[in-house]
């Protein structure tokens, strides 16, 4: 798996002191190459602890967590090698160039970068360079490095035809090498409204519920990622959003009325905890309207928690309302 050249660079490399990489744990069929690699770079060298870590949330894909804000989905062989060397003392101890520097300070949001690589890429080297570089110098940059000739499917879900290519928020995509002030300039210039589920969800996990109610109150709409909130199948992540609906409620009450019908037409089909939750948000924001769906969704309601959740929900309603 590793050849002689790449041993001899790993067992002579000048390690960070106390490196650790943790292996996120799968159920991936290519979880065992991943677990195989970090077996075969500890026989060659000591001098990284290798230990088990939990999958990226959402993420299926085996990898290496090389920090809090960084996860490499790719194996570091060939041309790759060097530059995940260089990361992980960049890591250890960042130096952007002053311009990256003074770009990175200014980073208010959360973001995610995923950028797709492949080992015989001329171009990939220097962009994981860049990257790693980057997410080292900001806790507020998520990135996700994958080989897409590795995880093919992954690629072709993110309609990835060409490597590099690099994807921000899943969303705006450059194609080869990007110098970094022009993803930094990216990054600073975002549209509120165009943030996804995921980048909203980091918000809210460093207790800036307040920040995202204020944009969309500034924007006069619900942002389409904060619907995502929700729904989501993780109950800590929906409670962040409850406080933004209640937020809503008690600040732009014309606004949070526009979340009723969204929040109806997503209520079949969903786990009874998403759907408790929905009738949650329902009474905070809802008028008589929505009173009257949900005293008629209660008919088919057989769950008990739901049924007292729809009556909490009209009361709600009807205490809010002349």
């Amino acid at each position: 798996m590793i050849d002689r050249d790449a041993e001899k660079m790993i067992h002579d490399w000048d390690a960070p002191q106390e490196a650790s990489i943790s292996v996120l744990t799968t159920t991936h069929p290519e979880q065992d190459t991943f677990t195989r690699f970090a077996d075969a770079w500890s026989a060659i060298s000591p001098a990284i602890q290798w230990t088990a870590g939990d999958p990226e949330e959402g993420s299926p894909l085996p990898g290496f967590r090389l920090s809090r804000n960084i996860t490499y989905s790719a194996l570091p062989l060939e041309r790759e090698l060097a530059p995940f060397l260089a990361g992980l003392k960049e890591i250890s101890a960042p130096s952007p160039s002053p311009e990256a520097a003074d770009m990175l300070d200014k980073v208010s949001l959360p973001c995610e970068l995923t950028l797709y690589i492949a080992l015989q890429c001329p171009h990939c080297p220097g962009m994981v360079n860049t990257l790693i570089s980057l997410a080292a110098g900001s806790d507020k940059i998520r990135l996700h490095i994958i080989d897409g000739t590795l995880f093919p499917k992954q690629a072709e879900a993110d309609k990835v035809m060409a490597a590099p290519c690099l994807i921000l928020d899943k969303g705006f995509r450059w194609t080869g090498a990007v110098p970094e002030t022009e993803i930094l300039s990216m990054i600073h210039n975002r549209d509120p409204a165009e943030l996804g589920t995921d980048t909203l969800k980091n918000i809210l996990e460093q207790g800036e519920a307040e920040w995202i109610t204020d944009q969309m109150i500034r924007e006069e709409k619900i942002f389409n990622g904060f619907i995502g909130l929700l729904l989501h199948e993780t109950w800590s992540v929906r409670l962040g959003a409850m406080v933004v609906v209640e937020d809503l409620a008690a600040r732009a009450p014309v606004l949070g009325l526009t979340l009723a019908p969204v929040l109806i037409d997503r209520f079949d089909g969903r786990d009874i905890p998403v759907q408790g939750d929905i009738l949650y948000a329902l009474g905070e924001i809802g008028d008589l309207e929505t009173k009257a769906w949900i005293r008629t969704c209660k008919e088919t309601l057989a769950h008990e928690d739901l049924q007292d959740a729809a009556d909490d929900a009209m009361d709600a309603i009807d205490e809010r309302l002349p």
